[in-house]
This record gives structure tokens, C-alpha cells and sequence, in this order.
């Protein structure tokens, strides 16, 4: 079976993006727009981070961009043969996010929703399109079902503490889902340092 994963760096980085793949979904790349942090895990060492004209550098992300890109047909022969291949379904939604085409990345998502509605990796793929897409409302949405599976996922919490507090306007609200974060997280010190300063702020 092909390895879908896609060896990203981890960043949180201002107004950040993109969602993981690792065994069967995706690590994360980012980059930059504005204010607040949107967390976002990879399991690879390296920092990436586009220049300052939002294009991917070199390393990593130059070559998972193409590498992205390569997959693609690979993925859509899948879903043409198997159209309930989930694995292929997010595959070829997390390429088309490496590509920024966050519409096209939402329909084999939400195929993929439809056939798993419980799989918190297929829900975090989804928060992110719906997140860059400006769409915080459904973004909101696929955190809070994350979040009915998995009431601890700090990184659906944190998240859910920025759409809340810099996009939907609801600061006081935000602050229970920090302090989860600072409850419950264990081991993840960029995430509490972030958590602490969206509470200091």
C-alpha cells in the first residue's frame, strides 16, 4: 500500500494552516497572515515556513508541495475505483490543501466525512479548509464534533480558543477552552506557551 504520509515541519505561526498526515492523514504546514495562532501538530523535526510573499521555500515544503502534487492522479484513480476509499478521500483533500485550493481539498473531505463522521483526523482536515476558507462558523463546527468525540484533543481545543476569541467575536467563551488546554496538555510546551498568552492577552 502506498505511504500517504507527507513529512512536514511544525510551526504555529501566525493565523497558521494545514492539518497532518501521519499513517493514514497528513502533518502540517503553515503560513502567515495576521493576528492570532491557529496550533497545528506534525510529527517532523523541521520548521517550515513560506517567504514573505506566501511562496513555499526551499526544503520540505518546496518538495512536498510537488510531491502533493504527484499524488493527486494517484489518489483520484483510487476514489475512481474504490469511492469510499477514506484513506484515498483524504489523501487527495490534503493535497489539494498543500495547494491552497481549499474548495476543491472540501469535496472528497466531506466524502470522507460522510462515510466516517466520527474520525477526528477527517474533522481536523475539514476545520482547516473551512478555517482558510473564512467560513469560521463550519470550522467551529468540526472542532466542536471533534471535541464531542474526544472531549480532552487539546489541539481541537486550542483551536477552537482562536475561532472563538479572534473570529467569532467571543472572548469570554474562548478563555474555558485555554484553560482546558492548560489542564489537560501534557507534554506540549509550544502549545501551553500559547495557551498561556491567548489568556494573558
Amino acid at each position: 500500500m502506498t505511504d500517504n504520509r507527507v513529512p512536514f515541519g511544525r510551526k504555529a505561526v501566525i493565523l497558521a494552516v494545514f492539518l497532518s498526515l501521519a499513517a493514514m492523514f497528513a502533518t502540517s504546514f503553515v503560513y502567515r497572515l495576521n493576528h492570532p495562532n491557529l496550533f497545528v501538530k506534525s510529527q517532523a523535526s523541521r520548521n517550515v515556513a513560506p517567504d514573505d510573499h506566501g511562496e513555499a521555500g526551499p526544503g520540505p515544503m518546496g518538495g512536498a508541495m510537488s510531491g502533493a502534487m504527484s499524488r493527486v492522479k494517484e489518489f483520484m484513480d483510487r476514489v475512481d475505483k474504490n469511492p469510499e476509499d477514506v484513506d484515498a478521500l483524504v489523501g487527495l483533500g490534503n493535497s489539494f490543501l498543500m495547494m491552497r485550493a481549499w474548495d476543491r481539498a472540501l469535496e472528497p473531505l466531506e466524502k470522507a466525512r460522510q462515510i466516517k463522521p466520527e474520525d477526528a483526523n477527517v474533522l481536523k482536515a475539514v476545520g482547516i479548509a473551512y478555517f482558510n476558507k473564512q467560513e469560521y462558523d463550519k470550522a467551529s463546527a468540526a472542532y466542536e464534533e471533534i471535541l464531542k468525540i474526544d472531549p480532552e484533543d487539546t489541539l481541537a481545543l486550542f483551536n477552537q480558543g482562536v475561532i472563538y476569541k479572534h473570529f467569532l467575536n467571543k472572548p469570554d467563551e474562548s478563555r474555558a477552552y485555554f484553560e482546558k488546554v492548560l489542564a489537560l496538555e501534557k507534554g506540549d510546551a509550544e502549545m501551553l506557551k500559547l495557551a498561556r498568552e491567548e489568556l494573558a492577552k
